[in-house]
Formats: C-alpha cells, structure tokens, sequence
C-alpha cells in the first residue's frame, strides 16, 4: 500500500511539473554562441598619413671616358600616406611619400700637362615613390613589413671646366629622376589611432646622359660635352602616423533566452 501511494505522488509530481513548463511558469535559458569572427581587418587596416624625419647617404658615379666617384650625406623630411588591408595576421599595402632631401656631391679631374681642371656635380634636393608593402602584424600592435615601387626626384647636374685642356665655361642642368626602390621598416601602435614608425630605403635612379655646350671660352665655334650620372641614396627615417580606421570592439559572446 505504501509502495502504492510513493509511486502516485511520483506521478502527481511530474504531471504538475510538466504543466508548468507547459504554462510558461519555468523560463530555460541557452548559450548562444557569438557570430563567427571576420578574419580581415584589424588595427593597422584603412588609411593612414603622417610625418616623417631622418638622415641619408648619397653616392654619384660620373662617367667621362673614365668613372669618377663622390659621396654625401643630408638631412631629410617628408610626408607620407597610404591604405592597409589586413588579413589573418598579413597585411599589404600602397603608400606614397614626398620628401626633402639635401646631397651634394663633386667629382673632378684635373689636365696633367695643362694645369686644368674638370669638375662634375650632383645635387639630389628632393624625392618621392609611390610603393606597395607587405607585412605581419604581431600581438595586434606590432608590423614588421617590406616595401618596394617606384621612386622619383630633382637632381641638378652640373659641370665647370676651368681652363682643361685650353677651354673654359660651365652648365647645370635640371632633371627630374625615375628608378625604383625598395626597403622596411616596422610600426608600433601607440593607441588606437597613432603608431610609431621606423623604416629604410634604398633608392636608386640609375644611369643619365646630360649634354652641356658653350660657345667661346677657348672653343673653336661650340664645345660640346656629353657625361653620364649615376645616382643613389639611402634613407633611414621615423615618425608618426595617424591610423583613420582604428576598428570597433568585437562583440562579447550574449547568453539569450530559449524561445
């Protein structure tokens, strides 16, 4: 009988708790997972644009039947901007900088037997590129990347014999340099929007032909002379740059009601 009775108010009991479910009495709550992460974006992604200082070294080779060389080294500054794309912890790029930039180099020869001399000059006063990166972001505040493009700038050229060979007289000429370049560097934010910066290049404008003349000066009718160039640098710069597209927080996983 007491057997009887246990199992009844068994059954009573789970009959009172089914109802309730039924009536909404009792609420179950369930774990929703967060959407799933976008793989591509991050700290360094969107534009950015900023300044930058640093110091170079430059070397000329100047050829006139026999190579002649010099080396310099100047101060430079400039600007920079460019646009990220970052994805799974790799990051490429495009960025362009124009930059101040002053080296000054001179080659010369002198006339053995008629105690003349020839001096050929070359100056670098400013230069630009426009180049593609790639690099890997590091505990979502450190890149380290590689760079390369094109690279452009103003070198004056010049020449000024001094009596070589009986002739006397000088020219400049004004060229407006293209050759390429390639370098790194690394970048460390600092907070959301700003990060430090410090990189390197190598920029090379390769072989040019300049033609001067001039007329008296010890020249029977027009001198003429043609000397190739040979320019390079090297620069090694930091700065700051301002990220525009610091991105916003990732969601935090939410606990939603069963419905």
């Amino acid at each position: 009988m007491k057997i009887f009775q246990i199992l009844m108010a068994g059954i009573f009991c789970l009959l009172g708790a089914s109802s309730a479910y039924a009536g909404g009495d009792l609420t179950d709550y369930a774990y929703t997972p967060p959407p799933a992460a976008n793989s591509c974006g991050g700290p360094f992604s969107g534009f950015y644009a900023g300044g930058l200082i640093g110091f170079g070294g430059a070397s000329t080779k100047t050829n006139v039947g026999i190579e002649l060389k010099d080396n310099d080294r100047g101060f430079t500054g400039g600007g920079v901007a460019g646009y990220n794309w970052q994805c799974n912890g790799w990051l490429l790029g495009a960025e362009t900088d124009i930059n101040y930039f002053n080296a000054d180099m001179t080659t010369g020869i002198t006339c053995p037997t008629c105690g003349g001399s020839l001096t050929f000059g070359s100056e670098i006063n400013w230069y630009g590129t426009v180049r593609g990166r790639v690099g890997l972001v590091g505990n979502e505040n450190f890149l380290i990347f590689a760079m390369g493009g094109l690279a452009y700038g103003g070198v004056d050229h010049s020449i000024n014999s001094n009596a070589f060979n009986g002739v006397t007289f000088s020219g400049t000429q004004s060229d407006t340099a293209v050759g390429w370049t390639a370098g790194g560097g690394i970048e460390y934010l600092l907070n959301d929007n700003w990060a430090f910066r410090a990189d390197a290049s190598y920029i090379d404008f390769g072989s040019t032909d300049d033609t001067f003349t001039a007329n008296g000066g010890g020249c029977a009718g027009t001198c003429t002379a043609r000397v190739g160039y040979d320019d390079s640098f090297w620069v090694a710069r930091v700065g700051l740059t301002y990220l525009f597209g610091a991105p916003a927080a990732a969601p935090a996983p939410a606990y939603e009601p069963m419905k």
